[in-house]
Formats: C-alpha cells, sequence, structure tokens
C-alpha cells in the first residue's frame, strides 16, 4: 500500500533526529514514498535536510501532494535508477519498498545505494504479507512476501543494528540501519542503541501502536508530534 504501518517509526524517528543534531542529515533521498508519510512524520526532526522522492508510480505525486513534501521528485524504478545521477545523500530512506522486489534486486539496489548514501535506513514487513497490485498499480504487489528478520539481516550490508517486532503469527516489522564507512558503521551503531535506549524507557500505548491511519492528516500530525515530543534532544 502506499502507506506503511506505525511500527518502527519512533525508533527511526530517534535516530534520524540525532544524525540531524550532528549535521549528518543535509540530504534525505525517500525510496518509494507512496504517499510520503516519512516527510509527513520526518521533516520536522530534520530540519536542515533537502528532502527528494524517487517514487515508481507518477500517478502517487498528484494523489498524494507530494511535490508539497519533497524539495525534489524523481519519478523512476529505484531497480534502474542511476545512482550516480541521482547524486550523493546523507541518508537513504527504504520504508516497506524492498519487498516489492526480488532479493536479489534488493541487495543489487542497497549495493548502489550504498555508494552514494553514507546511511541507510529500512523499514521491511517480516512474515506472510501477500500484496497484489492496488488500483492499477503494479509497484504495490508484494515480489517477496515472507521474509523472516535472518533473511532480512543477510540482505542488509553493514548492518549498524535494528529492531524486529514480531507477533505470535510470526508477523510483524523490521527496522534496521546500515552504514557504508567503519567510521559511519561507528557513528551509527552508537546512535542506534542510544535511541533503543531511548524508546525503550519512553515506551507508552501511544507512541508504540501499531497502526495509524497515514491517509488521514490529523492522524498524521497526531502521532508525528507524540514521536518529535520522545524523541527529541
Amino acid at each position: 500500500m502506499p502507506i506503511s504501518m506505525a511500527l518502527g517509526k519512533p525508533l527511526i524517528g530517534a535516530v534520524l533526529a540525532r544524525l540531524s543534531a550532528r549535521g549528518l542529515a543535509r540530504r534525505v533521498v525517500d525510496m518509494g514514498p507512496g504517499a510520503g508519510t516519512y516527510a509527513d512524520l520526518f521533516r520536522a526532526l530534520t530540519p536542515e535536510a533537502a528532502w527528494c522522492a524517487v517514487e515508481a508510480w507518477g500517478p502517487y505525486v498528484a494523489k498524494y501532494g507530494l511535490r508539497g513534501k519533497y524539495d525534489e521528485i524523481i519519478i523512476a524504478d529505484i531497480r534502474y535508477l542511476d545512482f550516480i545521477k541521482l547524486g550523493p545523500s546523507d541518508i537513504a530512506l527504504f520504508g516497506d519498498i524492498l519487498e516489492h522486489m526480488s532479493v536479489a534486486e534488493a541487495c543489487d539496489v542497497l549495493a548502489h545505494a550504498a555508494m552514494k548514501s553514507r546511511f541507510m535506513v529500512l523499514s521491511i514487513p517480516i512474515g506472510h504479507w501477500p500484496q497484489d497490485e492496488i488500483e492499477g498499480n503494479p509497484f504495490e504487489k508484494h515480489v517477496e512476501d515472507n521474509l523472516s528478520h535472518a533473511e532480512i539481516q543477510d540482505i542488509v550490508p553493514n548492518l549498524c543494528g535494528g529492531q524486529a517486532m514480531i507477533n505470535n503469527q510470526g508477523q510483524g516489522l523490521g527496522v534496521y540501519f546500515s552504514a557504508n564507512d567503519l567510521a559511519d558503521r561507528n557513528i551509527l551503531t552508537s546512535i542506534v542503541a542510544e535511541a533503543e535506549e531511548l524508546i525503550a524507557s519512553t515506551a507508552s500505548d501511544d507512541l508504540n501502536v501499531a497502526a495509524v491511519d497515514f491517509l488521514d492528516p490529523l492522524a498524521t500530525a497526531a502521532f508525528r508530534d507524540r514521536i518529535a515530543a520522545s524523541v527529541m534532544i
């Protein structure tokens, strides 16, 4: 779907806020933004950043008002994206996008993205999540619809930490962080550990909900504000 689960987003917000505070979030590239949920939630946490969206399905740009959420929009399938032309970024966000391609394609995309992005943040469904195309959009189909936490960890290069949130049926979501350079890996590993500790210490039912209607501006704004209040430095 063009939206995603709420699980893991407080942790992502905490990490992005800390990267921004260190001056390490000047350009953020949102791969497959869909409805623009990540920009809605996290732009306020990265006030110095220019946000770029790479969206495969052109109709989403007008449908979800993406031009009002991003500084730059590129219409492209990230499997065939020229990352050299995309240019360098501090952070590449992969929010519920890699399950829409094969594992081999995901590995190739991440390898190319890692060459141009200092840090990568990934959110991927865990367990059996079948999905067909939606409203004529073939890119919404899940190609890999039953990935495990261990399989995802093998896919993500230079893993710097992460968290899996899984229910009794084996379904859930994993959030993962990666950096290509050794010095950046040390920075990110420390930030992720700090963020995980913060989220654990501020755990609340309001913050740890599994689902938010991100197509509802009021619900999205309320969740954004709860995240900001909990994770700001």
